[in-house]
């Protein structure tokens, strides 16, 4: 038990441990703060975004191919993560400030939510002036 007497031992010790937990430190926030380490997203290609099912929100809901929205004239389609954030808000008015121009056009101006939660939707609506569509899947919006 002599080394536990001798002062070297735990200033030594002390700075292993502080080097340590920089290093762990360090790590955590290169990892926490970049996507290095994450497999990178797939780009979404045409074919895929005309296969998914999207839903009308009428009382009986009819399924559709998203295709169905652009093929004929094509289309403004807005991905909507959160009706009820009011950045999506915003941008869902801006975007609706076209709606004139784009009826000159005749482009119609459509939006896709990934969720219906309580009334989110239906108090998003005011903010957009085209039809709205759910996509249950997530599939258009990742």
């Amino acid at each position: 038990m002599s080394f536990l007497q001798d002062p070297s031992f735990f200033s030594v010790g002390m700075w292993s441990i502080g080097a340590g937990a920089l290093g762990a430190a360090a790590l955590a926030l290169l990892l926490a703060n970049t996507d290095m380490f994450l497999s990178k997203p797939q780009r979404a290609s045409l074919e895929y975004l005309e296969e998914i099912d999207l839903k009308t929100l009428e009382k009986e809901p009819r399924t559709f191919k998203a295709k169905e929205l652009w093929e004929k004239k094509g289309a403004v389609i807005m991905a909507v993560r959160r009706p009820g954030c009011f950045l999506c808000r915003e941008e869902a008015a801006d975007l609706s400030s076209l709606k004139p121009k784009l009826d000159e056009l005749g482009v119609p101006l459509y939006a896709v939510v990934k969720e219906q939660v309580k009334t989110e939707v239906k108090d998003f609506q005011p903010y957009f002036k085209g039809e709205i569509f759910l996509d249950e899947k997530n599939l258009e919006i990742k």
